[in-house]
Order: C-alpha cells, then sequence, then structure tokens
C-alpha cells in the first residue's frame, strides 16, 4: 500500500510552538452523539491538568484504553464537537486500512513529561 501524500513544509516554529505532553488516560466513554464511532476520554497530564478529547479510537476497548499512557498535544485550544469540548489531541498513527494505533510513550515518562 502507498503512503499517504506528505504534507506541505512549514517553518520548524509551528511545530516547536505545539505543547505535546505524555498523559495518562483516567476514564473511556461511549460518545453515540458523535457522527463517526468515538469515545469522550480524559487524561491526565500532570501539571497540564485533567483534560479531555472525543476520539475515534474504538478499535481499542475502554478497558485496553483505561490506564494507558499516551501522547497529546495540549495547547491547540478548545473544539466543540457534537455539544462535547475537546481539550488535546491524541496522537496515533493510521495504517493502510485507517485504522488508528496510538502513540506510546517510553515505559519511564510520567504524566506531564514534554515531548519534543
Amino acid at each position: 500500500m502507498e503512503s499517504p501524500l506528505l504534507k506541505q513544509v512549514v517553518p520548524a516554529e509551528n511545530f516547536f510552538s505545539t505543547d505535546i505532553r505524555v498523559g495518562c488516560i483516567t476514564s473511556v466513554e461511549e460518545f453515540p452523539e458523535a457522527r463517526r464511532p468515538a469515545y469522550k476520554i480524559k487524561a491526565d497530564f500532570g501539571a497540564a491538568g485533567i483534560l479531555q478529547t472525543s476520539a475515534q479510537v474504538t478499535n481499542y476497548s475502554p478497558d485496553e484504553l483505561t490506564g494507558r499512557a499516551i501522547v497529546g498535544v495540549v495547547n491547540l485550544g478548545k473544539k466543540r464537537i457534537a455539544g462535547f469540548v475537546s481539550e488535546f489531541l491524541l496522537l496515533g498513527s493510521y495504517d493502510a486500512d485507517g485504522v488508528v494505533h496510538l502513540l506510546s510513550p517510553a515505559p519511564e515518562a510520567v504524566p506531564g513529561d514534554a515531548v519534543g
């Protein structure tokens, strides 16, 4: 399968202005109001606090997600999705079939650690 097209080159400052942190998922709820199957997820990002997001990661069960270490972007602002306020972007990769595989930090990373 071919790789998706690469995106346009952007100034490095754009990347370095994002605040990417290690988090730990604390709760997962069904999100039936979403257009595509999704969960409402809360995660602890240490000093950045507990933030929530909507994520289309239903290939994982809520039990698989709860307690999982994750990587998220925490400074993109709030976005309203079907009446729900999303506060961070959960990072993952997409395989050739469009299935999301969440990024995982190293085992020694703790919530709030910066990713750079």
